[in-house]
């Protein structure tokens, strides 16, 4: 089947265009070159000091990568923090993962960069995917995205959205002050075979400074996915969104404080108000937009919310125990907890899956931040049997996300992606 006029796009040829309301065309998301080297220590070494890359996506197939666990298909989603800025409770904690033999098969990250992609691939036996970009003059900065896989990895490249200038300046403007809104985001999109398969996946980390842009970022992304050529697909990252809260709700009924998880932007101004701002942002994170609520419902009419269709969700403590947002909303309610105490504070991150963390308070106590801005979204044809929040481990400010699949139906669609494979070095 032909692609039509309006999909088709080659490397360095331009945009995907996208019909939006009025007829008018919205320049979308470009695909930028993908590079396949023979080996890890061919990949290029950045000289900056964030060694974020120079825009393309660097491909490196392990030699003798480490056998999937499978059955069906286990993903993580993980902004390590600057490129693995805690590095040595981060190689401690995917030492723990591998020795309980619980390392997922796939791993998307964000904020990584290049040094730590090569080690974490070349360490534990993963082909990798990375695209950074350290920018510079006629280019934007591109914070670093990565995959790792076990799995066979078939293609893989970077699909940037495109903001107009005007809007990104306005956008400067109303903030104040130009938080990362000059740097550019996008999509890194992986092929993979699983189980015999074929599976696509996004990984991405959206804009945190203004709600309009990370809206756009959203229908950038929606539109990639309306034009995949396979069927099973997932969506993972860092969204800067409380994906947790997205529907309408009463002032009322929040007011209540019934002690179940916050699924209203209502619930979450009265039992969290203004949490202390030590991860970048205030309030709810650009969810309170209706504009970034409908480009997310659009999102999971094509692919659910993990979550929410799991067989079994769970948040994995400190320790290592595991408990349900189910188990922590019934000891919420039971009256035997204080508010307000350390306690009532982290059954409080579990009900709802939150997955950031905070800096201590002036007094010292961490706040719960009830946000969930990692999250995991797949097409039904992924059937979920588990959605972890991994809290066990403190080599970042946000928590890991994990979920398994079982993968049915042959998984081929008739549209194909914009064309433009890997090359090798």
């Amino acid at each position: 089947m032909k692609v039509p006029e309006l999909l088709e796009h080659l490397p360095g040829v331009g945009p995907l265009l996208s019909r939006v309301p009025g007829g008018h065309e919205e320049p979308l998301a470009r695909r930028e070159p993908t590079v396949t080297f023979p080996d890890f220590d061919a990949v290029p070494r950045s000289e900056t000091e964030r060694a974020l890359g120079d825009g393309r996506t660097f491909v490196v197939r392990h030699p003798s990568p480490r056998p999937a666990r499978g059955p069906g298909l286990t993903v993580m989603s993980y902004n390590i923090l600057l490129g693995g800025q805690r590095r040595e409770a981060l190689l401690a904690y995917f030492d723990h993962l591998e020795a309980e033999g619980r390392m997922p098969d796939v791993i998307g990250l964000q904020e990584a960069n290049v040094p730590i992609t090569v080690l974490l691939a070349r360490r534990y036996g993963f082909h990798m995917a990375y695209q950074g970009h350290d920018g510079g003059p006629g280019a934007r900065l591109v914070n670093g995205k990565a995959y790792l896989t076990r799995h066979p990895l078939v293609d893989a490249a970077h699909y940037t959205y495109v903001i107009p200038d005007s809007v990104r300046e306005a956008a400067i403007v109303r903030r104040g002050d130009p938080c990362e809104l000059p740097e550019d985001r996008g999509a890194l999109y992986m092929r993979l075979e699983v189980e015999g398969h074929p599976l696509v996946l996004y990984n991405v980390h959206h804009a945190l400074g203004d709600s309009g842009i990370n809206a756009r970022n959203l229908r950038q992304l929606n539109a990639l996915l309306r034009h995949r050529e396979v069927a099973h697909a997932v969506v993972l990252g860092d969204f800067n969104a409380n994906t947790a809260i997205k529907r309408g709700g009463s002032w009322l009924m929040a007011h209540l404080l019934t002690y179940d998880d916050t699924d209203t932007i209502e619930e979450y101004a009265v039992r969290y108000g203004d949490p202390h701002a030590s991860v970048g942002d205030k309030g709810v994170g650009n969810i309170a937009d209706p504009r970034l609520r409908h480009e997310l419902h659009e999102l999971e009419l094509v692919l659910p919310e993990t979550i929410a269709h799991a067989t079994l969700a769970q948040v994995r403590l400190q320790d290592g125990s595991l408990m349900t947002p189910k188990q922590a909303c019934i000891e919420l309610r039971s009256g035997k907890v204080p508010r307000g105490s350390e306690h009532w504070l982290r059954l409080q991150d579990i009900a709802d899956s939150a997955t950031l963390t905070s800096l201590p308070d002036e007094r010292g106590v961490v706040p719960a931040t009830g946000k969930r801005f990692d999250n995991i979204y797949a097409t039904p044809s992924l059937v979920p049997v588990l959605f972890e929040v991994d809290r066990s481990t403190e080599s970042s400010d946000h928590q890991p996300v994990v979920a398994h699949y079982t993968v049915r139906g042959p998984g081929t669609r008739e549209v194909r992606p914009p064309s433009g494979n890997s090359k090798p070095a």
